[in-house]
């Protein structure tokens, strides 16, 4: 216990549990606990405070910017595409079934500013490049243990969580979930879980036979049109979205 109390008060902990911070605090909620500091923080520091209090599966953690918005605007934004598309197409046409079903899906999504970078304890007690100073501002970092789904999105039957098997290919997975009719047949977009996206073929002529990581998400996208490009800039849209969705555990 002495040794606790020792660690939060070298690291400038003031209010541990408090929702309050003024604008010169540094305040980091580490799943649903809150811990607010005083000074900037080192990611190694932050974590230290819960790396041994659970089986962490680091490349599924992430960091979200609470003071910034950029992803609620960029979900207002698809969403608008997405109307405005609904618009151009006859309400009996696959196409306009798609875009319903994912504006749907959108609309239900909960977002949050994602931060570009890794979150591994390991990692940042060992390389500067991977342990960022956080400023003052509010901070949420997500740590869960090892992922056992996969999350598709997009042109699919049944959006949601799907079991992931290991050793499995991306061509593998995506041929495991009905498509919509309108849905594209060679390409999806991968987005693993440290937030990187990917498109992989899964045609018969571009095969991705790369493995999918436990807790990656797939989006299908809605097959675009031979003369236009705005369902494709849209589907890039929703991909890029994607990255910032607070996933259920």
């Amino acid at each position: 216990m002495k040794f606790i109390s020792s660690l939060i008060a070298a690291l400038g902990i003031t209010a541990a549990g408090s929702l309050y911070a003024d604008d010169n605090m540094v305040s980091i909620m580490i799943n649903k606990q809150t811990y607010q500091f005083d000074r900037p923080i080192r990611l190694s520091s932050a974590l230290s405070i819960v790396a041994d209090n659970g089986d962490w599966y680091w490349p599924s953690a992430s960091a979200f910017d609470l003071s910034n918005s950029k992803a609620e605007r960029e979900k207002e934004i698809a969403l608008s595409e997405i109307r405005t598309l609904l618009a151009q197409f006859d309400k009996d046409s696959k196409t306009h079934e798609a875009l319903e079903n994912l504006y749907e899906q959108v609309a239900s999504w909960t977002v949050s500013t994602r931060i570009d970078m890794p979150i591994s304890y390991n990692r940042a007690r060992l390389f500067f490049e991977d342990n960022p100073m956080f400023q003052p501002g509010k901070y949420w970092i997500r740590l869960n243990g090892r992922p056992n789904v996969v999350h598709f999105s997009g042109a699919v039957v049944k959006p949601g969580a799907y079991k992931h098997q290991s050793d499995t290919s991306v061509y593998t997975a995506v041929h495991t979930v009905k498509k919509a009719v309108d849905a594209d047949r060679s390409h999806v977009y991968v987005i693993d879980p440290m937030g990187n996206i990917e498109e992989k073929g899964i045609a018969y002529w571009n095969l991705d036979f790369a493995q999918i990581m436990p807790g990656s998400q797939v989006y299908v996208p809605i097959s675009s049109e031979l003369f236009s490009d705005k369902l494709k800039q849209l589907n890039k849209r929703v991909a890029a979205l994607a990255v910032h969705r607070v996933l259920p555990q």
